[in-house]
């Protein structure tokens, strides 16, 4: 009896197991759709200064962040007090809002397709940044990949004739993130509390000085119109967007094995791509082809070695 209740426990087990990865898969998947789908929502605020955007893209991201913390009961106040969360989080807040910014921008700009290769590029940045922060070893797999990006972006410079800055310090900047998170170890929910709310009273003395710069500003500046009350709620919206994927990521980390999370993470770029060439009407030359292939051939042997290493 005691065997058939062990048995029965065990399959209840499992089954919560497999139900959990699912859920944490679906997360995963939600959240690469939307942070892809992103450049779409940038597009609607194009008339909106991309400083301003990221303004308002932290003071509403700290209104949810809030919000999260209190339903789940997290304390992110306790966090803030201490010395050691202000020596990490205090320069990764500094690193996203760089990346926030240059993105929208990017958008503005309609460099969608740029964008996208930036975050090709960024798993072999954190490949780098680990090996630089972390003394971690390339394999021969991971030097390859390595070599392969950097073909590829040197035959860009040279045959489109500039460089992909846009994409380098996109890569450069979201890489350099992550390695400073790694080595904090907090929670990703109380992380971005932490963060945004770092961030907060700059974000709203930009948002004043943007305004009297510039002599007008985008927030609750028409509220006669339908037009001007459509800018002011996608700005605050604009915080769940920027609040929501990182919740679904934080829920897809903790639920899916990392190597499976990895291969997720290629549906962002892959939508920003497509978006960036069929919706936006970017050109794709030879030498954004050429570029890409080297990349996606780097990323195919890192993401076989993650495979293969498992096993």
């Amino acid at each position: 009896m005691a065997t058939g209740t062990s048995e029965g426990r065990a399959q209840t087990g499992e089954r919560d197991a497999a139900a959990e990865q699912r859920r944490g898969v679906i997360a995963g998947a939600l959240c690469y759709v939307v942070w892809g789908l992103l450049p779409l929502y940038w597009k609607l605020l194009s008339e909106v200064n991309p400083f301003e955007i990221t303004c308002h893209r932290i003071i509403w991201c700290f209104a949810v962040m809030v919000l999260v913390c209190a339903v789940l009961r997290q304390d992110f106040v306790g966090l803030l007090r201490q010395r050691r969360t202000w020596k990490y989080l205090g320069p990764a807040a500094l690193l996203i809002t760089f990346n926030w910014t240059l993105y929208i921008y990017a958008v503005s700009i309609d460099c969608i397709v740029e964008t996208a290769l930036g975050y090709y590029i960024n798993p072999l940045v954190s490949i780098l940044l680990g090996v630089v922060a972390f003394r971690e070893r390339l394999t021969p797999l991971q030097t390859a990949a390595t070599a392969l990006c950097a073909g590829g972006i040197l035959f860009f410079t040279v045959s489109y004739g500039q460089f992909p800055w846009i994409s380098v310090l996109l890569a450069v900047s979201f890489g350099a993130y992550g390695a400073v998170k790694k080595a904090a170890g907090y929670p990703a929910t109380q992380a971005l509390a932490v963060e945004s709310s770092m961030l907060l009273v700059p974000a709203i003395a930009a948002a004043f000085v943007i305004a009297g710069a510039t002599g007008s500003h985008a927030f609750l500046a028409d509220t006669g119109s339908v037009h001007g009350w459509t800018i002011t709620v996608l700005l605050v919206v604009a915080g769940a967007m920027t609040a929501l994927p990182l919740v679904l990521f934080g829920k897809a980390a903790t639920s899916i094995p990392l190597s499976l999370l990895g291969f997720l993470q290629y549906i962002s770029p892959t939508i920003a791509l497509l978006i960036g060439v069929f919706v936006n009407g970017e050109p794709f030359t030879l030498a954004h082809a050429v570029c890409f292939g080297c990349i996606w051939g780097g990323l195919a042997l890192v993401g076989y070695e993650s495979v293969r290493k498992p096993r």
